[in-house]
């Protein structure tokens, strides 16, 4: 494909691109919104209880939040795959297996957030039914696990601990686990391929590669970062970048993304680089701008009374 056909393309397609990224920045924050009015605060309970004990009151609020986010995932598959092409074409070397992946990681994602929401609700109604023993645990552990079920202080905290441990859905855990590590894969690969041919500015890869490895390392909830990251990128594929973009995205070929000095005029040539046409004289030198003299200063005599 040639860069013109190729650039025609990107035009074509950056709208429906866009509309994805936007779409699924705020199906990520609704979900995350939906999901946290979940939770109550509960007197002499601790967090792990109480999160199951809410979610066992609420369990379609939280099926509801698991499906804006399963649905968010799946958009991300045409933002991911729109970008891929135009990296590609720019690097012809890029491994065209990137497309299972982006292909299969959000979709996988997809399964993950409803298997999960399903396993929690399942637990949760253990857990505040109280359905559940430790018959096998070992009695000099503090708290001591065969006094359970138990809801409040330390043993209540103990006993949900090990009943989330003790889930006997394998493919449940193993997709859970798969599914948002290809989706991470994705946001840190391809930003930094992007970045490589001048598709996105070293901030915007660097803020792709902290929402995928906040997706696998929950330090921080990694929703407001990823929803920052693709409403931008919407504005990129749509060409709204403050400043403009780079010139790989006007030329089809891969171009360094500009400096800010580079932007402002303000950069210093490279090496051979000619300067302005204004300042080369006709034997080929270089015209300096003459330095202004300093005027002199004048020192007053103060006059002796």
């Amino acid at each position: 494909m040639s860069n013109a056909e190729q650039l025609e393309w990107e035009a074509r397609l950056g709208r429906p691109a866009a509309a994805a990224a936007f779409l699924a920045a705020l199906l990520f924050l609704i979900a995350l919104i939906v999901r946290q009015s979940i939770f109550e605060d509960r007197p002499n309970i601790r967090s792990g209880p109480d999160s199951l004990l809410s979610i066992n009151d609420a369990p379609g609020t939280l099926i509801a939040s698991a499906s804006l986010q399963a649905v968010g995932g799946l958009l991300l598959a045409g933002v991911f795959l729109y970008l891929f092409r135009a990296t590609a074409h720019r690097n012809p070397s890029m491994p065209q297996w990137f497309v299972y992946l982006i292909v299969g990681g959000p979709i996988l994602y997809a399964i993950a957030q409803l298997v999960g929401a399903f396993d929690q609700i399942d637990l949760a109604d253990k857990f505040a039914g109280q359905d559940y023993s430790f018959k096998d645990a070992d009695p000099s552990e503090s708290p001591n696990l065969r006094e359970c079920p138990a809801i409040r202080g330390e043993l209540g905290e103990a006993c949900s601990e090990e009943l989330a441990r003790d889930n006997p859905n394998s493919v449940g855990l193993f997709i859970g686990l798969l599914g948002p590590v290809l989706l991470a894969f994705l946001f840190v690969m391809m930003p930094l391929r992007a970045r490589r041919v001048g598709l996105l500015s070293p901030f915007m890869s660097i803020l792709g590669i902290l929402a995928g490895i906040l997706l696998v390392l929950p330090v921080l909830p990694p929703v407001i970062l990823q929803a920052f990251w693709l409403g931008a990128v919407g504005a990129l594929f749509l060409g709204k970048w403050p400043g403009g973009r780079g010139p790989a995205w006007e030329t089809g070929e891969a171009l360094p993304w500009p400096s800010a000095a580079q932007r402002r005029g303000q950069a210093v040539p490279e090496p051979g680089e000619p300067a302005d046409e204004a300042d080369v004289e006709p034997d080929g030198s270089v015209e300096s701008e003459p330095i202004p003299a300093r005027p002199s200063s004048r020192k007053r005599k103060r006059k002796r009374r």
